[in-house]
């Protein structure tokens, strides 16, 4: 590397470490607010709730990357435009693909840390962080369940909770097509659901076939089917592709596992797209002496997250083919990049 690949690397290395840390704790906050905070006014123990923060850092670490790099790029090549160092560098021969490949370089870098901790570290974590939160459920259902919550036992029957109390829960109905189970009391013990004062009705048809009454019957949970943190986020590429295989196998969509698994690659991937348009965008610039500033930063950082978050949800709800969705911001941000790039002062 020489001076000018050292200088501009140093210079966005510097601001991604800033950026990345404001991003984080804006994801972090999100979470926060609409996830923990609730638990806790529903008395969920402060404990819990900061070790599934802690385990959502990797995640926002992962995800806000791009963004950061995004936003360090804006600020860093704005300013170079604003001192006149942009046309320094013209001047003096460099041209704007020679200011692109060290950038390029450092994206290729963060590429590859996300991509690695998207499919190791990450889902490792947030699994724990649904590992705590079952725990939690398991000691006080109160905190973490709701009136109407339904759960999955291990024979996939559906289970459904009517009532929430501090010790235990109650109104409990264990639904299969042949049988219902009711009680009016219910608690974990040691991964199963134990339930208590209740009735067991068998149906031959569309009429019931045996009615008997049970003091004490035992329902084995597989898990507590709380929403994961982080969703799909939570599973790993070969978790995904074997998902897909059996959704198809089975004839169901799996549009959102689809979604997904190309999130995996498209995000970590998007570091290209934003230094080919950060560089575009600086040069095309220095046409009309115009300034970024702090403002058109920060907006444009936001426009990409939008478009990810529209395209994330037509790709999971099937609105939008899921590699498109997927791949859709990045593609936006490296053609309007191209654009600008054979527009920009040369």
């Amino acid at each position: 590397m020489n001076i000018l690949d050292r200088y501009l690397t140093r210079e966005v290395g510097a601001y991604v470490l800033g950026a990345l840390a404001v991003v984080v704790l804006a994801l972090l906050g999100g979470a926060l607010y609409e996830v923990l905070a609730p638990l806790l006014a529903r008395g969920a123990d402060p404990w819990v709730v900061s070790q599934y923060l802690a385990f959502r850092v990797p995640e926002a670490l992962v995800r806000g990357m791009p963004l950061a790099f995004l936003f360090a790029l804006l600020l860093v090549l704005s300013r170079m435009g604003e001192e006149s160092e942009l046309k320094a560098m013209l001047a003096g021969g460099i041209s704007k693909l020679r200011v692109l490949f060290p950038l390029l370089l450092l994206g290729t870098f963060l590429f590859v840390v996300c991509l690695l901790a998207a499919d190791s570290l990450v889902p490792r974590s947030l699994q724990q962080g649904q590992n705590v939160l079952r725990q939690a459920v398991l000691q006080k259902p109160r905190a973490l369940l709701q009136p109407g919550t339904r759960l999955v036992d291990a024979y996939g029957r559906i289970v459904y909770v009517g009532q929430v109390g501090d010790t235990g829960i109650g109104q409990v109905r264990v639904i299969t097509s042949e049988e219902i189970l009711v009680a009016e009391k219910g608690r974990f013990e040691q991964g199963a659901l134990v339930l208590s004062e209740g009735m067991r009705v068998t149906y031959g048809g569309a009429r019931p076939r045996t009615v008997a009454r049970f003091e004490r019957a035992t329902v084995p949970l597989v898990e507590l089917s709380l929403e994961p943190p982080g969703g799909l986020f939570s599973l790993t590429v070969a978790e995904l592709r074997q998902r897909i295989a059996q959704y198809r196998a089975q004839g169901l969509p799996y549009h959102a596992e689809l979604t997904a698994l190309q999130r995996k690659w498209a995000e970590p991937a998007a570091v290209y797209s934003f230094a080919l348009f950060a560089v575009g965008l600086a040069f095309f610039l220095l046409g009309g002496s115009r300034s970024l500033g702090m403002l058109g930063v920060v907006v444009l950082t936001f426009i990409y997250y939008a478009t990810w978050s529209v395209g994330r949800i037509m790709g999971e709800q099937g609105a939008l083919h899921p590699i498109l969705a997927a791949w859709g911001p990045n593609l936006l941000y490296a053609l309007a990049g191209l654009a600008l790039l054979r527009m920009g002062k040369r």
